[in-house]
């Protein structure tokens, strides 16, 4: 008991450790405003910034080392259960959205969790002050901590490009109006399109297009009509599907395309490459993405004009992002190696990370989400006071670190 006392102090300082860090930031760009060293031209730009260039420079920077046929071919678990528990978090969002009215943003909020920037800071604190010593045993702490913090990089990898594929549309779509292609296109009635392309020759004139004498006319002139058709299909479908593409998304794509060409990697992301310093540049303007989305976020809490995030979808919210998730993800990954045992990847660490993956606080990058779906001022305001507000609750993670920690022991 004492022990378990002792565990959850520890985790419990480590969370606060890591989310002071977070609100300060926060804290520095309320203030920044206030004092009119930020103008809301410049929180704009700042944000504008952030999501146009910073963001999709830290995705291609994080993703692309990652994104090779070795690393998706041996961790393909974490894959799966990255879509697993978006999927669950999807379904208990739409609950609240369906079942009890809650605002659309929620949705998002609930399955885009921060899967990077926190986990790394929360892992790498519990190895320093020892918390993580039953996953060690007779491995090395430095080991421990590279595998870690693979597994956490991995697992982001999924949850960016879902975040930024889908989450535009989580914002503002009702979870029954099921998110397929066509709900991007430029016009709602790209599918009503599509049927008059095809059914277009009936608006036509009888008029007769060629000889009847000409045996080879009638087949030229159904190629003709079959290649417009074709051809306005495909732009239509290239206006639909642009929609899912976004600053992010092309970064993100990038970062695979280049992971898994061999020869790009090693020349991108090899040390000392020919085009490693290409690759070092993008990383350095990526490190700007968190602290200056925090920057502006915290700005937006004194400019932008919006009351008060409703209390009961909070409490919905942080009740499924620090009790229910933990209980979902912790069950569901031990009953998995029960059932499986080592034919998949059998690692103490790698179940740890995935019981703690989708617990937590909502990403920051919502924030940016939030910039691309053109919402209104009012659900710019809600999001960023949930996201506050959620950082100041995270030292509740350490509940759920010390039962992941004693199941994980179970295991091995």
């Amino acid at each position: 008991m004492l022990q378990s006392a002792s565990e959850i102090l520890s985790t419990t300082w480590s969370a606060v450790e890591a989310s002071i860090s977070v609100i300060l930031v926060l804290v520095y760009g309320f203030f920044a405003s206030k004092w009119k060293l930020l103008s809301p031209e410049g929180e704009e730009s700042a944000s504008k910034l952030c999501v146009t260039l910073f963001l999709p420079a830290l995705l291609f920077s994080e993703i692309g080392p990652l994104a090779s046929w070795d690393k998706l071919k041996d961790y393909w678990v974490i894959l799966v259960y990255a879509v697993v528990f978006q999927l669950i978090s999807w379904i208990f969002g739409a609950i609240g959205v369906i079942g009890f009215g809650m605002p659309q943003w929620i949705i998002p909020c609930m399955v885009f969790n921060n899967a990077t920037s926190l986990p790394l800071l929360l892992f790498s604190s519990l190895g320093k002050n020892g918390t993580l010593s039953p996953l060690v045993k007779n491995d090395d702490l430095d080991a421990v901590l590279d595998r870690g913090q693979v597994f956490l990089l991995i697992n982001a990898l999924v949850c960016n490009l879902t975040r930024f594929s889908f989450g535009p549309v989580m914002m503002k779509k009702h979870p029954l109006d099921i998110p397929h292609p066509w709900s991007h296109s430029e016009s709602p009635h790209a599918i009503k399109k599509v049927r008059e392309v095809l059914n277009e020759d009936q608006d036509y004139p009888a008029i007769e297009p060629y000889s009847g004498d000409n045996e080879n006319a009638p087949l030229l002139h159904e190629a003709r009509q079959h290649g417009k058709k074709g051809w306005k299909i495909a732009k239509i479908l290239q206006q639909s599907l642009a929609g899912f593409m976004n600053p992010p998304m092309y970064g993100g794509l990038a970062a695979i395309v280049a992971g898994l060409i061999p020869f790009l990697h090693n020349w991108l992301f090899k040390k000392g490459a020919w085009l490693s310093p290409l690759s070092d540049s993008i990383d350095k303007i990526g490190k700007l993405y968190a602290a200056l989305q925090m920057l502006v976020i915290g700005a937006h809490l004194k400019t932008k004009k919006g009351s008060r995030p409703p209390i009961f979808p909070l409490i919905y919210l942080f009740i499924f992002r620090f009790v229910v998730m933990p209980v979902i993800s912790i069950s569901m990954v031990y009953g998995i190696r029960k059932a499986v045992g080592d034919k998949i990847l059998n690692d103490p660490v790698l179940d740890f990370i995935m019981m703690l993956a989708p617990v937590g606080p909502p990403a920051l990058t919502l924030a940016a989400i939030v910039e691309m779906s053109d919402t209104d001022e009012d659900v710019e305001t809600a999001v960023a006071k949930t996201i506050v507000i959620s950082y100041a609750l995270t030292p509740l993670i350490s509940v759920s670190v010390t039962a992941a920690l004693q199941v994980v022991q179970k295991l091995y």
